[in-house]
């Protein structure tokens, strides 16, 4: 009887790829795609032209699939090529991410705590929260990934992180819990030197000639940027760009004109002390209802949460009672 009368094709693959593939070839699949050449492939892993080409022919045999084609330019992934190098990008990431763990536990840490956060969260919650983790938890490895919603919340439902600072998903996982941390609300900013930095109740229509700084398209503050902004200001201007970037955001703030819609739970982590005033909150005249986002918060299991996550959200309890 044949392997694959006995196994759906996907086990079968799978099999092999657990018996025969080796981290090695994994390495060379992410570095062909970079280099578009095995050549300069090798020379980036050290390893000789010859047993690149090997560990490439190798790889394709087990699977019985073509993994790469030549083109004018070098080559580049077949369709089976890059759905497998999608995974194995995905693997890696953990691996290094992993990695780091297992070095601080190497030099002293006693446990480790996994975490993600949308920049909002990390700026307004975690960066109080572990510097008084931290005093009184010093061996503790904490690791943070701060990226958008979508991708942090996928990890932790995989199982790659132990919790996610966020604001609560529109769907929220039966096996999951989402605690609410911290209200919040956008605002409009600007550079201390804006013309209407210093003015009181500004209506947003003092804003037709302005220049704004766009979130990212996935973010809660966009919705409220195109409902309420563009529907009142249909001709606003912005810059040809999109950003959660603070470093990103200060620089363009400098700009004649710019302002930008931010959550308030951000604005702490923009450059107050810089020349000439810094950045400031503009006094909108706009009802706050309007402006009003989902609570910032912790999402994770169930049960159980790792008591490490306990400890560190009893600090925020204590001294941020949400009523």
């Amino acid at each position: 009887m044949r392997e694959s009368d006995s196994f759906p094709e996907g086990r079968v693959l799978f099999s092999r790829l657990a018996k025969h593939v080796r981290l090695r070839q994994l390495q060379l699949l992410l570095a062909l795609q970079q280099c578009c050449s095995i050549a300069k492939a090798a020379a980036h892993l050290d390893m000789s032209q010859s047993a690149a080409t090997q560990a490439l022919a190798e790889l394709e045999r087990v699977l019985d699939l073509r993994l790469f084609e030549r083109h004018s330019r070098g080559i580049r992934p077949t369709q089976a090529g890059q759905a497998l190098i999608d995974a194995v990008r995905s693997v890696m990431n953990q691996l290094e991410d992993v990695s780091e763990t297992l070095a601080a536990i190497r030099m002293g840490a006693s446990a480790a705590l996994r975490l993600g956060s949308i920049p909002a969260a990390a700026h307004a919650i975690l960066a109080q929260l572990l510097a008084q983790f931290y005093a009184l938890r010093p061996q503790v490895h904490v690791d943070v990934q701060e990226s958008e919603g979508p991708r942090l919340l996928s990890l932790l439902i995989s199982g790659g992180l132990d919790a996610v600072f966020c604001r609560r998903p529109a769907l929220l996982p039966e096996s999951f819990v989402f605690e609410p941390l911290l209200r919040d609300e956008a605002v409009v900013v600007a550079a201390g030197t804006h013309p209407l930095a210093v003015r009181q109740a500004v209506p947003l229509a003092a804003l037709g000639d302005a220049r704004w700084v766009l979130p990212t398209s996935n973010i809660a503050v966009r919705d409220i940027f195109e409902h309420t902004v563009l529907a009142r200001l249909p001709q606003a201007q912005w810059f040809p760009v999109s950003t959660v970037s603070l470093p990103v955001l200060e620089g363009l703030l400098g700009h004649p004109r710019a302002v930008a819609l931010v959550p308030r739970s951000i604005v702490p982590g923009l450059a107050h002390d810089r020349p000439a005033g810094g950045i400031r909150i503009l006094d909108m005249a706009v009802d706050r209802a309007a402006l009003a986002l989902a609570d910032l918060g912790v999402m994770h299991a169930r049960e159980p949460a790792p008591p490490l996550l306990q400890d560190l959200l009893k600090l925020w309890r204590a001294a941020h009672p949400l009523g």
